[in-house]
């Protein structure tokens, strides 16, 4: 049988944007030591989603799925986003208090309203491509084995469980509104081998159930908001981020990293040390009024 016989769980990491020109990517482990490794290496496993059957063969029809049906058709979206002559502008005149908290919160104030234009093509590529992020790690894939350690063949069924999940966030990423952060600073987004998650808000109000923090390549992060009415069904508005915004954004990455951290340029070890494993702040919230997604900021939740 042709099969894959290596699984790629971060595949993003191959798209070149995250290679230096020596074609590496810096990698920092738990124990402060570093190390530069070939994209094509990194987070793999044999066999990591290959169902078993009962003469010992392998059953590779989700790996290829991935393959074929989320990962290359995600490779454009990248692309699209990483090419900043794609960017469209129109004036806007926003609220001069949200204007100062936008600011202190780590971004640009501007003139223009920024984004891309967002077909129904790519919206179904980004959600089917995030929702798996959000299932395909041997972290996930662990826990679920677990939960079905009582059966017959924990890791099938554990497989099928992990289908029926990526398909509920796939619903719920589908219906959300998007935001593409770009770094306007030197600092640049970095990825660990926590992969990404979904962050519960701390709002309790009903109907927001997660947002997402996704670095796609170290200038460009997504970041994917709960809305019971989309807001931007046609278009990914952009925000610009200095390096106090997408130090915020690495504290995420940093909070779930496990043995190791990746970047493009030299990572700051100090920072990723201190932070490692340490919950980010939590002072930005979602509720929903009148049926519009609302944000919250309260500082005393904030700390350094």
């Amino acid at each position: 049988m042709n099969r894959p016989k290596r699984h790629h769980w971060w595949p993003q990491l191959n798209s070149g944007f995250w290679c230096n020109a020596d074609g590496n990517i810096n990698v920092l482990n738990r124990d402060g030591t570093s190390f530069p490794g070939r994209p094509g290496g990194l987070g793999v496993v044999g066999h990591l989603y290959s169902k078993a059957f009962e003469d010992g063969e392998k059953d590779p029809a989700i790996e290829t799925w991935f393959a074929n049906e989320v990962d290359g058709p995600f490779a454009g979206v990248i692309d699209k986003f990483s090419d900043e002559k794609l960017i469209k502008r129109r004036p806007f005149r926003g609220d001069p208090d949200k204007a100062k908290t936008v600011k202190e919160l780590g971004y640009r104030v501007l003139k223009n309203l920024e984004y891309f234009e967002l077909s129904n093509s790519d919206r179904e590529n980004i959600s089917r491509y995030v929702a798996a992020l959000l299932v395909r790690s041997p972290k996930y894939l662990s826990k679920l084995e677990k939960f079905h350690s009582a059966s017959l063949n924990p890791k099938n069924d554990a497989l099928d469980n992990m289908k029926y999940l990526y398909e509920v966030y796939l619903q719920r990423i589908k219906r959300a509104d998007f935001v593409i952060i770009i770094r306007d600073a030197e600092n640049e987004f970095l990825f660990s081998d926590g992969g990404i998650v979904a962050r519960e808000p701390w709002s309790n109000a009903g109907g927001v159930p997660f947002d997402v923090h996704f670095p796609m390549t170290p200038d460009i992060a997504l970041q994917v908001f709960p809305a019971m009415t989309q807001e931007f069904p046609n278009m990914v508005p952009v925000s610009r981020a200095t390096n106090q915004g997408v130090s915020a954004h690495n504290r995420i990455t940093l909070q779930h990293a496990e043995n190791q951290v990746f970047g493009r340029g030299a990572i700051p070890i100090e920072f990723v040390m201190k932070n490692w494993g340490r919950p980010a702040p939590k002072h930005i919230g979602f509720r929903h009024v009148n049926g519009r997604l609302e944000t919250k900021v309260d500082w005393s939740r904030h700390f350094h």
